[in-house]
């Protein structure tokens, strides 16, 4: 690939069916000059074919040629396609395989159907709305979903996020309307209230979807959803516990909410309802081994929620738990549909704070979930129509006089692991949800809280197991593990929206902080190998003897460069080459020719000769704590995705920096983005560098082949090896010139000396070191 030709390309040329080739990086001694490729495009039948192309213009060629094609169809072939795109549904129930996947979604339908009745029973009693609404919301939410909704496995319906965000809107309105004349309407309190809440948190989906606003979700980290649900998990366990011991009162809500509603139980533990603690007990005693035997071994999940629910009807129908135990039943509210509502305008103003609060935090809980169910089954995610979806599920939610909604994650895995093949999964959960509305005002008022907390803790097992299984692969890697545990206790000390936006902010500052703070490596080679690797991850790479090869790991621009120069400036610790003087003092021409062949493995040294080696001052020093002389400075960019103006600037100091003390600054693996930036900021004339490298060997090989003729023009030596991959000149006479007051021969004796400087010239000669030379003059 190297040699003495008079021209040398890097890279390769790549051949263009024209017949002619276009270079991309072009070397040689006087200048350094980065060819813009242009693309010749020739049109036949109006699409435009790239001669040079690879697979990212491959995927943009395609689109064109779809697009292309799309203009010469029929209208209505477009419209069509539109429809399509705006109801998924048509996509997949047309082509609905009955024998392959009416089983598992059978299977999963049936499981998740069976979860969301008292999951959702149990967030409309967290969020002190009737239990019913929360039926309603699932079923109103799931058909709506499966003909709008894009992903597989998402399933809707009343969630704990929401539950919380409710109640923390609504905890002011019973005080309210106790303080109000008594010729209010209930309808302006609660009911109205939340219908409005609910209304524009939907608008304000619309509008995110609509304006492309959800591409934050790439702010939104997977460490920061875990705490999160961490978070929320917490706080939903006091609240069920608090119903599971039968206390009442009021549920606190806003920063340190967790405190006050931890002392609240503790001041009222006189006030624990025995028999209602029994029944809770019971209950997890009879879910918890059911649920690990569902998460390890059961693919189609056994009911154990519903199951719960069914007996508890049962005894409290039989046993009247209400009238004999006092155990506190879901009976509050009347067991009716809600009925439709017009939002209030008066409201907005109120509950805008709230809705923008509940349509984010809604909105990364969807794109969170969603996001995950796609990459894991390989499929794409349209985060756009999603959180248009979400939207029009609320827009719709509070017309109806209900809540909103939003992505429940307890239902979407039990979806995935059931054999869920389509969303006509959802279809066949809406239609238990549908049986439970039907028989809501005979049988749902039997519920027992306790049962509902019960019911409500396990599944919280879920978010914790997650959360610690992640946070303790994370602790090697801090940052991940730093940015969970931050996003967890700001949920929990302050509340669920404000903790948030608290990890979000605090998991973009961080890595702003990591993007400034750049990695650097020192990389060594591999024997007989072209492969250099970090020293400190392979035992087996060594450092090249008077060069120093850094790898940075980020781009270079104004926000990193101060502490990559810093950086450098420790890792390339070394006594510079001032002069020759200096230079002689420390080496002698012998073991800076020994050193050198030794480093490049070119040269076979024998066991004598390695043992005389050893015995050199150089050798010693070699291995020893101390750092070696540096010629070469080799900065390794294969990993620098862009450099902007002060990056340029930084590296054009740092070549006058090392130029200055003696030390050549070379840059090798630059892709063609960075070498055209650098060309441009002028780097290549305010340096006068000639060469640029597309691997780290060939920088490398180039450095070893100047120190070698420095070496040889200092022993005068009356020829140069050169080989370029074909050729190999043999060296006539290496002359080694030695010291007679050096170090390195004070351990022998005169005759022993003169006889191993014999014995030394006689091992170079026998070995026929090979030099690679450059030669690129054009």
């Amino acid at each position: 690939m190297l040699g003495s030709s008079e021209s040398f390309w890097s890279s390769d040329t790549n051949a263009d069916p024209c017949g002619s080739n276009i270079p991309l990086v072009r070397t040689d001694r006087n200048y350094t000059f980065v060819a813009k490729t242009p693309y010749r495009v020739s049109f036949t039948g109006d699409i435009p074919y790239f001669h040079r192309i690879d697979n990212h213009y491959a995927e943009k060629l395609y689109e064109y040629e779809e697009k292309a094609s799309e203009l010469t169809l029929p209208v209505t072939y477009n419209l069509k396609k539109l429809f399509r795109r705006a109801f998924p549904f048509l996509k997949w129930f047309p082509r609905y395989k009955v024998k392959t996947w009416i089983i598992g979604d059978l299977l999963s339908g049936i499981s998740v159907g069976l979860l969301t009745i008292p999951l959702s029973l149990a967030f409309a009693v967290c969020a002190g709305e009737p239990a019913v609404n929360g039926v309603y919301t699932s079923l109103v939410t799931t058909i709506l979903y499966c003909l709008l909704g894009t992903t597989q496995h998402l399933s809707y319906g009343m969630s704990a996020v929401t539950a919380l965000l409710i109640a923390k809107s609504t905890s002011h309105i019973e005080a309210e309307e106790s303080a109000s004349d008594s010729d209010c309407s209930p309808k302006c309190s609660r009911e109205l209230h939340v219908a409005t809440l609910t209304c524009v948190s939907g608008i304000i989906l619309i509008f995110m979807g609509v304006f492309c606003v959800s591409f934050l979700r790439t702010c939104i980290s997977k460490p920061v959803m875990l705490g999160f649900r961490a978070g929320i998990a917490l706080h939903l366990l006091i609240i069920f516990l608090r119903i599971l011991l039968g206390i009442d009162g009021t549920v606190h809500h806003g920063p340190l909410s967790l405190f006050y509603s931890s002392k609240d139980i503790i001041v009222n533990t006189n006030k624990i309802n025995i028999f209602s603690v029994i029944m809770g007990l019971t209950t997890l005693a009879f879910l918890a081994p059911f649920k690990v035997i569902n998460c390890t071994y059961s693919r189609h999940l056994i009911p154990v929620e519903f199951i719960a629910i069914a007996v508890s009807m049962c005894l409290s129908f039989w046993l009247e738990l209400e009238q004999r135990y006092n155990i506190s039943l879901i009976n509050n509210y009347p067991f009716t549909l809600p009925k439709p509502i017009l939002p209030s305008f008066s409201l907005i103003t109120s509950v805008a704070a709230d809705a923008v609060a509940m349509a984010l935090v809604t909105f990364a809980v969807n794109i969170s979930i969603g996001s995950e169910d796609s990459k894991k089954h390989n499929q794409s995610y349209r985060s756009h129509q999603e959180t248009i979806v979400l939207g029009v599920c609320d827009l719709l939610l509070a017309f109806l006089g209900t809540f909103a909604a939003s992505g429940v994650w307890e239902q979407s895995m039990v979806q995935e692991k059931a054999w869920g093949q389509t969303q006509a999964a959802g279809l066949i959960a809406a239609g238990l949800s549908l049986i439970a509305l039907l028989c809501a005002k005979s049988l749902l008022p039997l519920v027992p809280k306790a049962v509902l907390g019960a019911i409500a803790i396990v599944n919280l097992g879920w978010y914790f197991k997650f959360f610690w299984k992640y946070c303790f692969v994370c602790k090697k890697r801090k940052y991940e593990f730093l940015v969970a545990i931050i996003t967890f206790l700001a949920v929990c000390l302050l509340d669920i929206d404000i903790g948030l936006g608290v990890g979000i902010i605090f998991s973009i500052l961080l890595t702003l902080h990591r993007l400034q703070s750049p990695s650097i490596a020192i990389l060594g080679h591999i024997p007989n190998t072209e492969n250099y690797i970090d020293l400190s991850l392979e035992k087996t790479a060594k450092e090249i003897v008077g060069i120093k090869i850094i790898k940075i790991f980020h781009s270079i621009y104004y926000g990193n460069v101060d502490y990559l120069l810093s950086r450098m400036k420790v890792k390339v610790n070394c006594y510079p080459r001032r002069n020759s003087g200096s230079d002689n003092k420390l080496y002698s021409e012998e073991d800076k020719y020994n050193m050198l062949m030794e480093s490049t493995q070119f040269l076979a040294l024998g066991e004598n000769a390695l043992k005389r080696m050893n015995n050199t001052v150089v050798y010693r020093r070699k291995i020893s704590n101390q750092t070696a002389v540096v010629h070469t400075v080799i900065l390794d960019c294969g990993s620098v995705s862009f450099v902007d103006d002060e990056g340029a600037n930084a590296l054009i100091n740092l070549f006058k920096k090392y130029q200055g003390v003696g030390i050549n600054f070379v840059l090798a693996g630059c892709s063609s983005r960075v070498l055209k930036t650098i060309q441009q900021m002028g780097y290549f004339k305010a340096t006068s560098q000639s060469c640029t490298f597309s691997s780290i060997h060939d920088a490398v090989l180039f450095s070893l082949q100047q120190a070698a003729e420095r070496n040889q023009s200092a022993q005068g030596s009356k020829c140069i090896l050169e080989t370029n991959g074909e050729m190999l000149t043999q060296c006539e006479d290496i002359e080694i010139k030695t010291d007679a007051s050096n170090s390195t021969n004070e351990a022998f004796g005169p005759e022993e000396r003169d006889e191993n400087i014999s014995d030394q010239r006689t091992d170079i000669k026998s070995a026929m070191p090979r030099v690679i030379e450059y030669e690129s003059a054009l």
